[in-house]
């Protein structure tokens, strides 16, 4: 009668199993080629569907989306240009021109220079609309950010993300860059006088899931369950 419970209990409990696409394959890298990767101050590089505003002071009529004006606007409103997959974006008086693989000072730069025919000592300020991490499993609000500053820290978007869940497994957070996911412990970084890992566009932070959580949401149907069977086996050692 034992083994007749435990093997059901077994094939239960396998049953109830999820896969889990962001299980770690034991291939993480170092604390420190982690750090090298993910804890310095980056530069957005311009790239294929940015979407980006053009802001020129005192020039609101040849403007897109200008931060300078009191009708500036967000990429939800349309008032952007886009970076196509050619490379090239259209500007205003200059025509088409090549962004990709610039800084967007880089770019500010070389627009600067184009503008002088048409503008005086031309002040421009680029900003990219639509630059964005994803945060996924242990959260309160998963979901995609929109990178606001051009520093921002891993710590700073798992607090946009409401904080984390209890479940939250803290040592072994997911960051995915460039399709190379890094294990990140948080409980480590000042080991490592590391404040912060900071984010970059299209990045993917993975929180999983302690490893009780499983049994511990299942526990509500394994007691009762547990007990069925106990009820069972009595009632069977009784008739005999």
């Amino acid at each position: 009668m034992k083994f007749l419970i435990c093997t059901l209990l077994i094939v239960f409990l396998s049953s109830c199993k999820n896969a889990n696409l962001f299980q770690s394959n034991g291939d993480a890298d170092s604390n420190l080629a982690i750090f090298e990767a993910l804890g310095k101050h980056y530069e957005h590089i311009l790239v294929p569907d940015n979407k980006i505003s053009l802001s020129i002071w005192n020039h609101d009529d040849i403007s897109i989306g200008s931060v300078y004006s009191i009708y500036n606007t967000n990429e939800s409103f349309g008032k952007w240009i886009l970076i196509k997959h050619d490379s090239t974006a259209s500007i205003p008086f200059i025509g088409v021109m090549n962004l990709v693989g610039l800084t967007v000072a880089q770019a500010e730069s070389i627009i600067i220079d184009s503008l002088k025919t048409y503008v005086k000592d031309p002040i421009i300020e680029i900003k990219v609309l639509n630059k964005e991490v994803t945060i996924l499993g242990e959260v309160k609000s998963p979901g995609n950010y929109l990178l606001e500053k051009e520093s921002n820290t891993l710590i700073e978007y798992l607090g946009k993300a409401q904080g984390l869940n209890f479940y939250a497994d803290t040592k072994h957070i997911k960051v995915i860059r460039n399709d190379i996911p890094y294990l990140v412990d948080l409980t480590q970084l000042e080991s490592f006088n590391q404040k912060n890992i900071y984010l970059k566009a299209n990045d993917i932070i993975y929180i999983p899931s302690k490893k009780g959580k499983k049994l511990a949401l299942k526990s509500p149907i394994l007691i009762p369950f547990a007990s069925l069977l106990t009820s069972i086996g009595i009632l069977i050692s009784v008739t005999k």
